[in-house]
């Protein structure tokens, strides 16, 4: 689209067409003098007429010259503005260009803000959902307990009134029990005193008189005995319905002093009341904040749909639409990382090696990037040091890789030319194959254990194979530096298959375990103290745990990574990813994930495709604006480095 409109093609015709202002007032000036010729000329002879036609012709002459010098100046002119105009159309091309480019970079920049406020605003809504269950829960429970207060409140005092009318029923029997005793005790005293007297009588003609009184108070005694045995049954049946009342009251002082027991419970609820009391003045507070956050996510979301609209209107303003798809450009101010499930050595390069067609995307640009790859390769360091020696990979700046990140600065160690083998001096080891400096082949006295040792080209150990009666059950592995590694017991049903693997630091510490099972694997991830960190029960997930936590951890990280990757859909739904995620798409196949990379809702701005059949199939699913850039299909072969050779010396415990 141009702004002006294009070059105009002047023809002869045209130029005949065209006269100046000037031209035409000349016109107008010989029409005059022609009129007032003619006037004289009607008086004059006909030889005066035939001058008049020469001095006509004169003029005529005149005029064309003034017709061509104004023709002249206004072809000039008119190119002049022409070139103007494709100046200007040139200008306003680029101008175009880069005002797509920036509303698309714009646009881009308010669906990453949109979905870290919508997800904001998701996280908000179920916190406060959370706390105002939680407040449900204490009310409920608050409202309970003060039920229950006051349910035991109208009981104690229902209690106490019997308890005091008891005490009083219980303090009249004790005082009339008392008065019983005192009778029963008169009573048994005059006995006695009647007796004693009888006793004590000397003269016996005096006693007859005194015995007839006696019998007569004797048989008023026992009438009056009689009748206070009747009492006393009385009162001792009295006594047991009192003594019964009395266990009976007993037992209510029991339940009173259950029902202290009950006070002290009351007062422990009514504290609890007190602490359910203040979590919710804690909780209402919070649902207050919580409403405050939301407000504002509100209003975020809010001022982010204006501003989208907003966007929508200047992008249909210029480009009369609201959906654009744009070239993706490196931006140089952030940090690129290229993934790779393994790096090949040199030797095993074809000519359309893809990480080199992707390499020439970065000719035309300041920027450079890293490599990742996420397999266990002992030769990787010196694999990646040939790569860089060779210019494989120009604008590749390092390399990413978990297990060499467990190493730590281990590659820049020094070379270790000793190895010492940790076998049992007591077995006598026999060198069988090799030298003593380097055997290959070691055997134990008994011959039921034996070492098989592997080298490099460059003389640098390379494994170690341990066997046991001919069956093999672990293997070291060294790098190029004779550090070890890693250690991989087998499967004692198949030797074929790994039982477990142990990788390990350079100062021999655990860094990561994996025990596989039949139908899975068990990854482990060791601190330094030699605690576990995390577990995983595949190695996807460990891959992915990695790369979140450890290797791409800033929000200026761009990976770019084949969508065939194992983890490529964890990583593409995963909320805690800071990195921008560049899927690099060889096939629309896969329709789901193409719909979940190029949704509306997706995290994805920026896409490579491998060549131009992805793109435009690619384009005919396209319904939002899209960064897209086509992968250049060529690609070179390097030829193979030469190595150098190193001398390692194995130490073998009595060797024979």
């Amino acid at each position: 689209m141009k702004l002006f409109g294009g070059k105009r093609q002047t023809t002869a015709s045209a130029h005949r067409h065209v006269l100046p202002s000037k031209t035409k007032v000349s016109n107008s000036a010989a029409s005059q003098q022609s009129v007032a010729a003619t006037k004289t000329v009607i008086h004059t002879t006909a030889q005066l007429r035939d001058g008049q036609d020469d001095k006509q012709d004169v003029v005529t002459d005149e005029i064309n010259r003034d017709d061509a010098r104004s023709l002249e100046v206004a072809i000039e002119e008119r190119q002049q503005l022409e070139q103007q105009v494709d100046q200007l159309n040139e200008q306003y091309g680029t101008a175009r260009g880069h005002l797509r480019s920036k509303l698309l970079t714009e646009k881009d920049l308010l669906r990453s803000q949109s979905r870290r406020v919508n997800r904001l605003y998701e996280v908000a809504s179920e916190q406060r959902k959370d706390h105002f269950e939680m407040f449900g829960k204490l009310q409920a429970k608050r409202t309970a307990l003060l039920a229950q207060i006051k349910q035991n409140d109208a009981h104690r005092q229902e209690l106490q009134q019997s308890c005091e009318k008891h005490d009083r029923t219980l303090r009249m029997l004790q005082a009339q029990l008392a008065t019983v005793k005192k009778e029963r005790q008169s009573l048994s005293d005059q006995e006695h005193a009647l007796i004693g007297a009888i006793n004590t009588q000397s003269n016996l003609t005096d006693m007859m008189s005194v015995i007839n009184d006696k019998r007569q108070q004797i048989t008023a005694i026992n009438a009056q005995d009689h009748d206070l045995k009747l009492t006393l049954s009385g009162l001792n049946t009295s006594a047991a319905q009192e003594q019964a009342t009395i266990d009976k009251l007993h037992h209510q002082i029991q339940l009173a002093a259950q029902q202290d027991a009950d006070n002290q419970q009351i007062i422990n609820l009514k504290h609890q009341v007190e602490v359910l009391t203040t979590q919710l003045s804690d909780k209402h507070k919070q649902l207050s904040k919580d409403d405050e956050k939301l407000g504002e996510l509100r209003s975020q979301k809010n001022v982010l749909s204006q501003s989208f609209d907003e966007l929508a209107d200047r992008m249909k303003f210029y480009f009369n639409s609201t959906k654009v798809i744009d070239t993706y450009n490196f931006d140089p101010k952030r940090h690129y990382v290229l993934y790779s499930n393994t790096l090949l050595p040199l030797g095993q390069l074809n000519g359309e090696f893809s990480l080199q067609r992707i390499d020439q995307l970065f000719d035309n640009t300041r920027t450079k990037y890293d490599i990742l790859t996420t397999d266990f390769n002992r030769e990787l360091g010196s694999i990646w040091a040939t790569y860089q020696s060779q210019g494989i990979l120009r604008h590749a700046h390092d390399l990413i890789n978990p297990y060499l990140a467990m190493q730590h600065d281990g590659r820049h160690q020094a070379h270790q030319t000793d190895v010492v083998l940790p076998l049992d001096q007591a077995q006598e080891w026999q060198v069988e194959e090799g030298t003593r400096e380097q055997p290959e082949k070691i055997k134990s006295k008994t011959g039921s254990q034996v070492v098989t040792l592997q080298y490099r080209t460059d003389q640098s150990l390379s494994s170690v194979m341990y066997y046991q009666d001919k069956q093999l059950y672990k293997m070291a592995i060294y790098d190029a530096q004779n550090v070890l590694l890693a250690t991989q017991y087998a499967d004692p049903h198949d030797a074929t298959k790994a039982a477990s693997e142990i990788y390990y630091r350079p100062d021999h510490s655990v860094a990561l375990e994996k025990v596989y099972f039949p139908d899975h694997v068990v990854v482990q991830s060791t601190e330094d103290a030699k605690i576990v960190e995390h577990a995983f029960d595949t190695e996807a997930s460990f891959y992915e745990w990695w790369l979140i936590s450890h290797a791409l951890t800033r929000s200026q990280d761009s990976l770019i990574i084949g969508t065939e990757a194992p983890f490529f859909k964890q990583l593409l739904n995963d909320c805690a990813r800071k990195f921008e995620l560049v899927p690099l798409i060889s096939s629309t196949a896969d329709v789901s994930l193409i719909e979940a990379i190029i949704a509306d809702d997706s995290p994805i701005n920026n896409v490579l495709v491998s060549n131009e059949q992805v793109h435009q199939s690619l384009l005919k699913r396209l319904n939002r604006d899209m960064h897209i850039q086509v992968v250049d299909p060529t690609g070179m072969v390097a030829p193979k480095p030469k190595e150098k050779k190193v001398k390692t010396r194995i130490y073998i415990p009595k060797v024979g």
